[in-house]
Order: C-alpha cells, then sequence, then structure tokens
C-alpha cells in the first residue's frame, strides 16, 4: 500500500472555501506568504499552531492546501457551528469540539494517513499574546493564566504508541487487542495504516501591521446590529483590519519533531524498568512521562518560528526607556543594532520590515516601518516625543485591560508580549538601552563599517569570475583613519567604478588629516553583471552606510561625488541631519551627451518581457564599454543598471530644490561624458546661499584622478576650510 495516496483528495466544497485565500490576496490589500515550507512532509501530521485570531480556523486548511498540497482536519469552537459560518468551517475541513467520538477520530485519521489534523495547543484565542511568564510557558486567557494544554501532545503520542502496539498485537496474533484497535479506531487491517510515521510540525502566524481599527466589516455590522458584545466588535475591528486593509499575514513552518525519534529513549527505558506490565499501562506511563516535554518542545517552537517584524522590536524597546526619556535618534540606533544583530545571528526569521533601508534608522532618512509603527505608538499615547526626546508613559503602558479589548485598545504592548519569547533578544535590546550614547553610536559605526564589508564580499563571490572580477582592493569599500577634531569627507564614485576611482583624491584628504570614507555603490567593484540587480535605492544606502560610519568620528561630514556620485551627494544633502556641512558636486551626471542612453528604458523593458517567456533571442542585455581606467571601471554596461542611471537622475531633479547647504560644482569644460548644462541646471534650482561653479580645462570625463586630481583637490580643500572656519 505504500503507493497509495497517503491523504484524501480535496472535495469540491473545500475548493471552492479555497477562494477566502484569493479573495484575500487579489481583492484586499493583504497578502499571505509562508516560511519553512521546507519542512513540510507526506507523513501524517500533527500541525501545532499559535492562536490569535478566528479567521485562522478557516484561513489555514487551505492555506495548508496551497503550499503542500494535504487536506487537513481542524477543531473549533463548537459553538461556531451554526448556519452558513457553520458550513464554511465544515468545508474547510473544521470539526467541533463537542463532535462525539472526536479523539478517536483524530487517532484514527492519523494512524491511517487519510487527514492532517490541525491543533490550536493554547486551547483558546491568545489575544494578549501573552505566553511567557517569569520565564515559563504560560498562556493569558480572558479567565485564568495557565500552561498549555498537553492534548496535542497527548493525541501524538496516542497515534504513535497505540499504532506500534496494533501492528505488534498483529504480529503477537492477539486477536483480542487486534479487534479492540480496529473497532476503536475504525481499521480493517495492517494494509489500513499509512507506511509513514507521524511527525508534529509547529506552526507561526503572525501579522503585520497589526493596526486594529474601524473598517467596512466592522461599520456594516453595528449599522444593523446596535448593541454588539465587546468582544465581537473586538473581533471586529481587529481581523477586519487584517483582512480588508495592507497586512502581511506570515506562516512560518517550523522544523518538523519525529515523533518516533521523540520517545525512543523514553520507550527503552520504560521497556527495561517494567518489562511485565500491559501495554495499555505501559502507553499511559509513557503518555504521562513524555505529554510535558513534548508539549513544551513543540510550543517553543511554535513561538520560536515567528517572523520577527518592526512592531516587535519598537514595542519591546518602549517597554525600557528611562523615566527621564531618551533621544529618538539614540532610540533608532537601539533599533537597528538589534536587527543588525538579529540578521547576523541567521537563526531568526524576519519580515520585510527590516530588510532593505535599515540602515535609514542611522543615517537621518526617513524608515517607513519605523514611522509606521510611531504613529501607533503616539496614537495609543504610550509615549510622546518633544524636542528629539521620546518620553514613555509607562503608567499607561502598563495598565491592565480587559482580555477582550487588549488588542484595540494597547496593541503596542500586545505586539511586546508576542516578543516576549525571544528572551535572547529582549536582554539584548534592555542592555543596549543602558548603553551610554557615545557608545550606542561607538557600536553603530562599527557595525555599519562590518556590514558593509560583508555586503561587497556577498556580492563579490555571488559572482566571482577568476578572469574578470575586480580584485578586493579595488573593489572594498575603504575608511581612511582621520583627526576627530577635522570634518569626515564621504567620497562617492561615479556609474560602473569602484572606489578605486576615488582613491587618489581620499588619500590626499587623509594626509591632511581629514578622515575618509570611500563608499562603494551596491553592483559596483565585483562584476560588471552585478549591475542587473542594482537599484537607486540600494545606491542609496550604500551612500547612508558611509555616512553612518563616519558620524561616530567626525562631528562635520562632507559629501563629494563624482558623476552620478555627485547626485548621490546631492539627493544625501537632503536629509533631516544637522552634521552634513556641505556638498560637492564633480562632473555630476545630470545631464549626459550621449543621447542613446534614453533607449535603455524602452530596451529593459524589452528583456524583462522575453525573459517572462523563457525567450533569449533578440534581447540585448549588455553593450560594450571602453572605460578611461579598466583596472577601476567595467568593460560592460548593463541596460538595467543604465536604466537605473537614468532613474537617479530624474531622482536627483526632484530634489534640487531642497539643496540648501553649502555647495560646490567642479565641472570640466570639455567633459565628454556631461554635458556643462548639468553643473548651470544645479546651480539654478538648488536653494543653497553659498553655492559656486568651479571650471576646469579637461577634455576627459574622470578627473579625480591622474593629473587633473590637484586640480580638483585644491578647490575641495578651500571649501571645506571656508565652511569648517569658525564663525566670527
Amino acid at each position: 500500500m505504500i503507493n497509495r495516496p497517503t491523504l484524501e483528495k480535496p472535495s469540491p466544497s473545500f475548493l471552492l472555501s479555497g477562494l477566502l485565500i484569493d479573495i484575500i490576496e487579489k481583492f484586499t490589500k493583504s497578502s499571505i506568504s509562508a516560511e519553512g515550507v521546507e519542512y513540510l512532509r507526506s507523513n501524517p501530521t500533527l500541525f501545532v499552531v499559535n492562536h490569535f485570531t478566528r479567521m485562522e480556523t478557516a484561513l489555514l486548511p487551505k492555506a495548508l492546501y496551497k503550499f503542500n498540497g494535504q487536506m487537513v482536519h481542524s477543531l473549533a469552537d463548537s459553538s461556531l457551528f451554526v448556519g452558513k459560518f457553520g458550513s464554511i468551517l465544515e468545508s474547510v475541513g473544521a470539526l467541533p469540539l463537542n463532535l462525539p467520538g472526536r479523539d478517536e477520530k483524530i487517532i484514527s485519521e492519523l494512524m491511517k494517513g487519510t487527514y492532517n489534523w490541525v491543533i490550536y495547543p493554547e486551547g483558546t484565542m491568545v489575544k494578549t499574546k501573552k505566553v511567557v511568564d517569569k520565564g515559563r510557558l504560560f498562556m493569558q486567557t480572558a479567565d485564568s493564566l495557565r500552561a498549555p494544554h498537553t492534548g496535542a501532545a497527548m493525541l501524538a503520542l496516542n497515534t504513535f504508541l497505540k499504532k506500534e502496539d496494533y501492528k505488534q498485537a498483529i504480529a503477537d496474533n492477539n486477536e483480542a487487542l487486534i479487534s479492540h484497535y480496529q473497532e476503536t479506531y475504525n481499521l480493517h487491517g495492517p494494509s489500513d495504516l499509512s507506511p509513514l510515521d507521524l511527525c508534529i510540525v509547529p506552526v507561526n502566524i503572525s501579522y503585520y501591521p497589526l493596526r486594529p481599527g474601524k473598517n467596512l466589516l466592522s461599520s456594516g455590522v453595528q449599522l444593523f446590529f446596535k448593541d454588539i458584545p465587546d468582544s465581537v466588535e473586538e473581533e471586529l475591528l481587529v481581523e477586519g483590519n487584517i483582512i480588508l486593509e495592507e497586512c502581511d499575514i506570515s506562516i512560518s513552518f517550523g522544523r518538523a519533531i519525529d515523533v518516533r525519534s521523540f520517545t525512543k529513549p523514553y520507550r527503552r527505558v520504560l521497556a527495561l524498568l517494567t518489562p511485565f506490565i500491559s501495554s495499555s499501562k505501559r502507553i499511559n506511563l509513557l503518555m504521562n512521562l513524555m505529554r510535558h516535554r513534548l508539549t513544551n518542545l513543540f510550543m517553543n517552537r511554535v513561538y520560536a518560528s515567528l517572523s520577527i517584524n518592526m512592531d516587535h522590536l519598537v514595542a519591546t524597546a518602549l517597554r525600557f526607556v528611562p523615566e527621564e526619556g531618551i533621544k529618538e535618534s539614540d532610540f533608532k540606533k537601539v533599533i537597528y543594532l538589534t536587527i543588525a544583530n538579529i540578521k547576523e545571528n541567521k537563526k531568526r526569521r524576519i519580515h520585510d520590515s527590516l530588510c532593505e533601508g535599515v540602515i535609514n534608522l542611522v543615517s537621518g532618512e526617513s524608515y517607513e516601518p519605523y514611522e509606521l509603527m510611531m504613529k501607533l505608538v503616539l496614537k495609543e499615547q504610550a509615549a510622546t516625543i518633544k524636542d528629539n526626546l521620546i518620553l514613555v508613559n509607562h503608567h499607561k503602558l502598563d495598565a491592565p485591560r480587559s482580555f477582550h479589548r487588549m488588542r484595540i485598545e494597547s496593541t503596542v504592548n500586545v505586539l511586546a508580549n508576542e516578543f516576549e519569547v525571544m528572551t535572547k533578544y529582549v536582554k539584548y535590546i534592555k542592555q543596549l538601552m543602558c548603553t551610554s550614547p557615545s557608545k550606542l553610536s561607538q557600536q553603530v559605526s562599527f557595525k555599519v563599517l562590518k556590514t558593509d564589508r560583508c555586503l561587497f564580499e556577498d556580492e563579490r563571490m555571488r559572482s566571482f569570475d577568476s578572469t574578470h572580477t575586480k580584485s578586493r582592493e579595488i573593489g572594498k569599500p575603504q575608511h581612511l583613519m582621520g583627526k576627530s577634531s577635522k570634518p569626515g569627507i564621504l567620497l562617492i564614485h561615479g556609474f560602473l567604478a569602484s572606489p578605486k576611482e576615488m582613491e587618489e583624491l581620499g588619500k590626499r584628504f587623509n594626509e591632511l588629516g581629514y578622515g575618509v570614507y570611500l563608499a562603494r555603490l551596491s553592483g559596483h567593484g565585483t562584476l560588471s553583471k552585478e549591475m542587473r540587480n542594482c537599484t537607486v535605492e540600494g545606491w542609496l544606502e550604500s551612500v547612508n552606510r558611509g555616512y553612518a560610519a563616519l558620524s561616530y568620528f567626525h562631528s562635520k561630514v562632507f559629501l563629494v561625488g563624482f558623476s552620478a556620485g555627485g547626485l548621490l551627494a546631492l539627493i544625501k544633502s537632503c536629509a533631516n541631519v544637522d552634521n552634513i556641512a556641505g556638498v560637492v558636486a564633480i562632473n555630476p551626471a545630470l545631464n549626459l551627451k550621449q543621447k542613446s542612453v534614453f533607449l535603455s528604458p524602452f530596451l529593459d523593458t524589452w528583456n524583462n518581457m522575453l525573459s517572462s517567456l523563457s525567450v533569449d533571442t533578440g534581447t540585448l542585455k549588455w553593450v560594450d564599454n571602453t572605460p578611461e581606467n579598466p583596472d577601476s571601471n567595467y568593460d560592460r554596461i548593463y541596460v538595467s543598471g543604465l536604466r537605473q542611471l537614468l532613474l537617479l537622475q530624474e531622482s536627483c531633479r526632484q530634489h534640487l530644490e531642497q539643496v540648501a547647504l553649502p555647495l560646490l560644482v567642479i565641472q570640466g569644460e570639455d567633459d565628454p561624458t556631461v554635458a556643462f548644462s548639468s553643473a548651470e541646471d544645479i546651480l539654478d534650482k538648488v536653494l543653497s546661499a553659498d553655492k559656486q561653479l568651479h571650471k576646469i580645462e579637461a577634455n576627459n570625463h574622470v578627473i579625480v584622478r591622474g593629473d587633473k586630481v590637484i586640480s580638483v583637490y585644491q578647490p575641495i580643500v578651500n571649501f571645506i576650510e571656508k565652511q569648517s572656519a569658525p564663525v566670527p
């Protein structure tokens, strides 16, 4: 019977109910994603799941079928099986808790492998997400604080042990025991049993962002029913927003627990100590011995599978803000360092809100996931922000609330509760909150420097080619330490180049005592095909890392960019920070002389279309390039990278009217690549009161190295010294 399907095929009503996921994804702003799908097996499986919303009962069975093609049954509150909603629950495999012969049915189906089962060991919706108390697993329910139910563990152990006992009874020809098992669990012989052993898969469901509030569903119900119970109103405000507003529903599967392997040492010991007791007594002894241990094992894995998001970190950090408050800039450093620590360990799942752009937290830029969470914090009056100082209202934050009002009155607390299971990172956040501002800045700088180097190495090795990949010395970002009393200078190279392009200029500045950071733009300094995946946002992140690294060592920072790097310097100067003292744009590539570059968006779209059709013929992904300096620049221009350059130009044009810092534009008079109108347009549109143009006689583009470097170096030094001079 090994070749027969392990699980029953889905019924038409089950498939019809599956429209729920399609409706959520296609007609609302919400999305459903899964992580850890590799842990799903073809074995009969007991899924153990955390329980936060009522919709999970209908949503999860279909999601499981979508991700691994297997049918499941689950249990739900008996009171829900009324009318159409009850029919919907039944169609997705949910059965009432008071079903006669419930446990026998579950064990039978798991023994035979006809259905997998979903169990919620918490026993009820844990609306507060409070599952840890003094380091131990305890659920906070509407009327008690208790340990998780061991029912799921008992079902798993019963299934495995009785299946083994049934097979042994057949081998021993124990007709009485065979008859008992066949009558109790609807078996007709060993061929009914699944050839695969039972496993337990922990599942964590989380929601981001969790923002309860009025929505179309809650308003509609309140329109027709005036006196709805508080608990129903609360569920409509929470779950209605999850479905109808933009929300990521993350389903995370944890590492499976093989029940045979888990029980093996216990079975061996008990067989030696109690060789003469009956099989039924041995099974009962084993279950009593293992049920709590098994429950703690899979529940810890359920909570460890949490997809960590920005809301968790901000909510947790607020709990440790001292009474006198904390500067928001320092608070952001705590969040940034925690994110970096979580990423370095690579043992936890992280939501997209902690992926791209987190460097913005420590580089004076806006970071939307953080801003959205702080908006919730202010709305719930958990904290206030005045003059860059966060003051937490601990009395309000810690105030007890009704179980059925917690999610809508103190969402911040709910999110912090959910993260409590990550004890290592909670302790880390608490430790950072006790760290001095200067020490925080130092840690951020060192972490940024390390991250920048790691990103370079990852990118370099990802597409390593012994013939064409640039050497480490050419491509790596560089930090040239200077005197802390002098300003720091962030040097940003141009399109297709590398930090090597700015090295000669940087060393000259460093000889004068200036601290210098040679930034490496993403996609650069490795292999030209890395330009296929680069973006303007990625380039700006590279600049932000350089700025964040320098800011600890120097109270003032100057931005100096060449060509495309000049555009990035102008954009960065608009950041909401007070330590950028001036901007230098050298041959800023705002207007290019080569007009064929404007074909790149069309070619990139054409390439993407053919690629989506798995067609390579007819694509033009790159063109040859003859750089002035082949050692530091690519000899190929990828069309997709060129398109990003055009997007960078457009972004710079939109930012020019926000540029108000002192500005020096250096432009070669006969630049063959950049039109002189670039400098004129920039100076015409910026708001800088102190702005100047310095012309250089040059008929080449790359004037930041070679025989023209002195002509570039001296006016920059004069500019920096002027802006750094004390005000009389």
